[in-house]
């Protein structure tokens, strides 16, 4: 999530998005309180489910937004949002994420091994792998498999 001052769906904005019934941030000369801002809550938001709603249809706003909604379910350990976005998102924006996720963030790839179980993978606490064809094993379970993020369906084809 990033500060509602800044949010495209914040009511205040004048653009033709759709607009946000509650944003959290009090617009007073477009900051807010770093305290009391979105952008550190890690909760779920509107531009949340705008994003995993309009990812499966390749909407250019919600893939622009994509790492807004990965930053807040990485703050508030959101796994279903987490597995949401690598669902909803085309396989290049999976790789663009997958890539951010194991540079900048390799403690929290545990939050996606219901998607690597599917696959028949152990789970992770972080991500070393020692060798390209492990990495690949895991990478492919993100990226090429069709029914990432729905591990609840009981329908794998990994």
């Amino acid at each position: 999530m990033m500060c509602c001052n800044n949010c495209p769906f914040n009511p205040a904005n004048n653009t033709n998005a759709p607009k946000c019934d509650n944003p959290i941030c009090k617009n007073s000369n477009n900051h807010c309180s770093d305290n009391f801002c979105a952008k550190n809550i890690g909760t779920r938001c509107f531009m949340d489910y705008y994003v995993i709603e309009n990812l499966f249809h390749k909407d250019e706003l919600a893939e622009g937004l994509a790492f807004e909604s990965l930053r807040t379910a990485l703050i508030g350990r959101d796994r279903a949002l987490l597995i949401s976005l690598f669902q909803a998102a085309q396989q290049e924006l999976r790789i663009k994420m997958w890539n951010w996720l194991e540079e900048n963030e390799p403690r929290s790839l545990w939050m996606l091994n219901p998607i690597f179980a599917a696959c028949g993978l152990e789970e992770l606490n972080n991500f070393t792998a020692t060798s390209s064809v492990i990495r690949s094993k895991y990478v492919d379970a993100i990226i090429s498999n069709q029914y990432a993020g729905r591990y609840y369906k009981n329908s794998y084809n990994c």
